[in-house]
């Protein structure tokens, strides 16, 4: 992202953000699903269909984020206002 002209700060947060988010994106969704599943007593692939739409959701905004920065960033470059 550096590369691509985003400050230093922008990168690391959008990184951290990004990988975070791989806790609650099915299949993978860290060691909490399979817990849940554990104690609650349902199904692991009941909890990841229930995780499916906030987890897109969220790497939507995310993706919209870094979107709006970088027309932000690009407008700020050519001047405008």
């Amino acid at each position: 992202m550096r590369k691509a002209g985003f400050t230093g700060r922008f990168s690391a947060g959008v990184e951290a953000v990004a990988s975070s988010g791989g806790q609650f994106m099915p299949p993978v969704m860290g060691s909490a699903a399979f817990i849940m599943a554990e104690f609650i007593g349902i199904p692991y692939i009941d909890i990841a269909r229930a995780a499916i739409i906030p987890a897109i959701l969220y790497f939507i905004s995310v993706l919209a984020m870094v979107h709006f920065e970088a027309r932000r960033s690009l407008s700020q470059s050519r001047g405008e206002q």
